[in-house]
């Protein structure tokens, strides 16, 4: 029986912060503070894009009988140069890192699709790697897409 209580009582203090404050008595505060610190880090990530509406005179833009275009999440997206086969407004431009975040773009902008403009890789820096009798560098790049969100006529 003595074994069994000395057993529970470094059960216990293990438990315990250094002044004897029971910690399972603070873990519902451990338990807010990460669920407010979640919520925070989820609601301030932001769109990913930034939108410049057009503010210009809508001429007749250049349309192609077709060209280069990919589908991302149902939104087509035209390669540089390459252009819409029926006329269209440019509501704006978009900046982002990916075409991902250039199709939510178009999606939130009530655009019907995308033509891109300028679609950038710089080097950002490297990343050295090692294991037994090989090594290597492996870059570290960083996309930059600009595309003009347009609404059919």
């Amino acid at each position: 029986m003595y074994l069994m209580k000395t057993i529970l009582r470094r059960l216990v203090g293990a438990v315990q912060d250094s002044k004897g404050s029971p910690v399972l008595g603070h873990m519902k505060t451990i338990l807010r503070l990460l669920s407010v610190s979640l919520a925070l880090g989820l609601c301030g990530c932001g769109a990913g894009y930034t939108f410049t509406p057009w503010t210009g005179p809508q001429d007749n833009w250049t349309t192609g009988p077709g060209g280069y275009v990919r589908t991302v999440d149902n939104v087509p997206i035209f390669a540089p140069q390459q252009y819409p086969p029926k006329p269209y407004f440019v509501l704006g431009a978009v900046v982002t890192d990916n075409e991902a975040k250039v199709a939510k773009a178009v999606r939130q902008q009530h655009g019907d699709a995308a033509i891109i403009s300028v679609e950038s890789v710089r080097r950002t820096g490297s990343v050295v790697w090692a294991a037994p009798g090989v090594y290597g560098v492996t870059p570290v790049t960083h996309t930059t897409i600009t595309a003009n969100v347009i609404k059919y006529k």
